[in-house]
């Protein structure tokens, strides 16, 4: 995600995950619906797959499932404190401090996951993204998205683009702090990622409630499972 200011702390995101490290983990590490899309992605993937994670924060439940699995996992993430945490909790793992809008992976992956990274992004930006993970994955792999869509929130219409399928500035309470989303409609999910060549083959809505410690709204999560069609 890009490194804003969270709007009522004077720290980046990034650092604000520096700082939050295995807290993070405690609040949101136990989520039944992403462990169940999770699982149903596994299944999906050969035995021998390799998989990149987009924003691999503490190493679980994501990238933990996939490295259990026997499958290979990769994570990236902008924050060094995550990427420790994810190096020490999966160490059958690879992980590095990246950002993910510049970073291009060494081969091609069989699966590539981005779980609830990029709120802080633009419409420009994901639509680049998708873009890029077409481009990552070989014929046949699979993408799992976990992110929220932005019609499961009383949006205002001013904040929607003229095409109603994506919405910017959307308040949100997250760890005792508030934050400003950026997010397409469920609809809008899946048209851009169609636009750019995905076949989306699942799709979930399930709802994650943090613990009252945390201090942080219900997650709407919205799951996505897309392939990459073979190559003509």
């Amino acid at each position: 995600m890009e490194e804003s200011v969270l709007s009522n702390a004077n720290i980046t995101s990034k650092e604000f995950f520096d700082q939050a490290g295995i807290q993070y983990e405690e609040a949101f590490g136990h989520d039944p619906g992403l462990q169940r899309v999770v699982e149903r992605f596994i299944g999906l993937l050969s035995d021998h797959a390799r998989v990149l994670d987009c924003g691999c924060g503490t190493g679980k439940p994501v990238a933990k499932m996939i490295a259990e699995s026997g499958r290979q996992v990769h994570g990236i993430d902008l924050s060094q404190t995550m990427v420790e945490l994810s190096s020490k909790q999966v160490p059958t793992g690879s992980f590095e401090k990246a950002n993910m809008l510049d970073y291009t992976p060494a081969e091609r992956m069989d699966g590539v996951i981005a779980s609830l990274s990029m709120f802080e992004l633009t419409r420009e930006q994901i639509t680049s993204m998708a873009q890029k993970w077409f481009l990552w994955l070989r014929p046949n792999g699979y993408l799992l998205i976990c992110m929220f869509g932005a019609d499961d929130f009383k949006t205002p219409l001013e904040r929607y683009d003229s095409d109603g399928l994506f919405a910017r500035d959307i308040p949100f309470t997250f760890m005792n702090h508030q934050v400003f989303m950026n997010l397409f409609t469920k609809a809008g999910w899946n048209n851009m990622l169609k636009e750019e060549g995905f076949d989306v083959v699942y799709t979930e809505t399930d709802i994650f409630t943090p613990p009252q410690a945390a201090v942080s709204d219900d997650e709407p999560h919205y799951f996505i499972i897309a392939r990459r069609p073979s190559d003509l």
